[in-house]
């Protein structure tokens, strides 16, 4: 049995799908970030960093998204990420991606504005996060697959499918045509409706 602590719609959304997809046996622990509950000395126990997510397992406590679901992949049946080969590595590389470049990029738009920083400084955090998801664009028309590691959902479509619905920030990027059909994809999938109902969550990203 595992314990997903969770906020909800935040990037934990990633690993709730993943163990949906997968049919792991958990439980959902919500953690209320705007009641401080992310520093409680309960919470800091299972990540002393006081970040969602956070996953108990039988073989203990581990932080960080993609690394959470690699393990769960490992253990369940690698349906989200192939056991091995180039298959493997492709997968994994666009899981990385999302969980550092695009999902970086998003934070620093949080965190320039959290720090008072100029609108130039906005602008230029926000034109990044744009870039991270041309990238995206790109990869799609170059390879003309349907999703980033080939024609199957991997754990990185399923990551970046997470972060396009956050709106925190002031300039919302654009997606283009390749990324929206990804994007319709993996948020229709029967594993991310169960996850978005329970934490009752609306996916919104495409309604414009």
């Amino acid at each position: 049995m595992y314990t997903l602590y969770y906020a909800p719609g935040a990037c934990s959304l990633s690993v709730h799908v993943t163990l949906e997809e997968l049919g792991a046996d958990y439980k959902l622990h919500k953690v209320d970030m705007s009641k401080g509950e992310h520093k409680s000395p309960e919470f800091l126990k299972i990540n002393p960093r006081g970040q969602v997510g956070a996953l108990t397992t039988p073989d203990g406590s581990v932080s960080e998204n993609a690394a959470m679901i690699i393990y769960l992949n490992d253990k369940h049946g690698n349906k989200l990420i192939p056991a091995d080969g180039f298959e493997r590595l492709k997968a994994m590389q666009w899981l990385m991606f999302a969980n550092s470049g695009l999902h970086g990029a998003y934070s620093k738009v949080k965190h320039v504005e959290s720090c008072g920083g100029s609108d130039e400084m906005i602008k230029k955090s926000c034109e990044n996060v744009q870039a991270q998801w041309d990238e995206i664009e790109a990869e799609l028309e170059r390879n003309g697959t349907k999703f980033l590691a080939g024609d199957t959902i991997t754990a990185g479509d399923v990551y970046a499918t997470v972060v396009s619905n956050w709106s925190f920030i002031p300039n919302l990027p654009k997606f283009g045509p390749k990324t929206k059909e990804l994007l319709k994809a993996v948020s229709t999938m029967p594993a991310y409706q169960r996850a978005l109902e329970q934490e009752e969550i609306e996916y919104k990203a495409l309604a414009a």
